[in-house]
C-alpha cells in the first residue's frame, strides 16, 4: 500500500496534462505583449482565428464537421424533482461527453417540434421552452462577458459618417467590434463599419441584446446623459476574444 498522504494523491488525480510546447495563458499574454504583430499574436486575439482552432465535432442532424466553438453543446443532468435526465445547454468549455447541434435558431425549432427524441434516443427531457431559453441565455452571456472586464477599456466612439468611426483612444491599434447602444434598426449585426484605417469592424446592435436597464447603467457608469447615443469600440486582445466570439454567437443564432 502506498505511503503517500493522500493529499498528494488527489492532487496528482486532479494534475491536467499539458501538450508539450503549448504555453499557458500567462505566457501568451506576454508573448502577444512583446510581439504584437505576430502570427501567434494575430491567432490567439482574432475570434475567427480561435474557433477554427478549436476542436473539430459533427453536429447531430447536419454531418459535417464544424469548430465546436461554433456548436451548441448539450448536456445531461438527472433533475430529483421530477425523477427524469434533463438536457440543458452548456455555453463555456466543459468536459464530458456532450450532444451538439449547429448554432443556429431553425435548428433549435426542428428539435422543439418533436427532433429532439432522435437526438437524445429518447433519454431525456426537453423543456418546451428550450428556443426561448438558449436565445435568453445568448444573450445573456455577452452582458455577463462584457461586465467582466474595467469599463474603462472600451473605447468610446465618434461617428464621422455613415459606418465610419473615430476612437477617443489613440493607443488602440485594432478593434474586435463595435457596440452600438441606440440603433433603432431591427438588423443584429452589420459587417461593414470603419474604424480609422481598419475595415469591415462587425457592429452588433446591443439594443437588439440587453435590456433597457443594462443599457441605462452603463451610461451612468460612463457618465453618458441617458437621452445621448453611445456607441463602444472593443479592442482587439486576448482578454476581449471571447466577448467577441459571444457577440458573434448571438449573430450566428438569429440569422436564418
Amino acid at each position: 500500500m502506498s505511503r503517500r498522504p493522500l493529499s498528494a494523491i488527489i492532487k496528482d488525480w486532479n494534475t491536467k496534462s499539458r501538450i508539450p510546447g503549448r504555453k499557458t495563458p500567462s505566457q501568451l499574454r506576454k508573448a502577444i505583449k512583446e510581439a504584437p504583430d505576430s502570427m501567434e499574436a494575430k491567432l490567439h486575439t482574432n475570434p475567427y482565428g480561435i474557433c477554427i482552432n478549436y476542436h473539430q465535432r459533427s453536429p447531430l442532424i447536419i454531418y459535417r464537421i464544424f469548430p465546436s466553438k461554433l456548436l451548441l453543446r448539450f448536456g445531461l443532468a438527472w433533475h430529483p424533482e421530477t425523477s427524469r435526465k434533463w438536457a440543458f445547454p452548456t455555453l463555456r468549455k466543459t468536459s464530458g461527453f456532450g450532444y451538439y447541434v449547429n448554432f443556429k435558431k431553425d435548428v433549435l425549432q426542428e428539435l422543439q417540434k418533436g427532433a429532439y427524441q432522435a437526438i437524445f434516443r429518447g433519454v431525456a427531457t426537453y423543456r418546451s421552452d428550450m428556443l426561448e431559453h438558449v436565445q435568453n441565455a445568448v444573450f445573456q452571456q455577452t452582458y455577463t462577458e462584457f461586465c467582466n472586464h474595467p469599463v474603462h477599456i472600451y473605447d468610446i466612439l465618434t461617428p464621422i459618417k455613415e459606418k465610419q468611426w473615430t476612437g477617443t483612444v489613440e493607443y488602440i491599434a485594432e478593434y474586435q467590434c463595435i457596440l452600438a447602444f441606440d440603433v433603432t434598426d431591427t438588423t443584429i449585426c452589420e459587417l461593414d463599419h470603419q474604424i480609422r484605417s481598419q475595415h469591415h469592424i462587425p457592429c452588433y446592435n446591443m439594443s437588439q441584446l440587453w435590456p433597457q436597464e443594462s443599457i441605462e447603467k452603463l451610461k451612468i457608469q460612463l457618465n453618458i446623459p441617458k437621452e445621448s447615443s453611445l456607441t463602444l469600440g472593443v479592442p482587439r486582445s486576448m482578454n476581449t476574444v471571447q466577448l467577441a466570439i459571444d457577440l458573434w454567437h448571438c449573430r450566428q443564432f438569429i440569422t436564418q
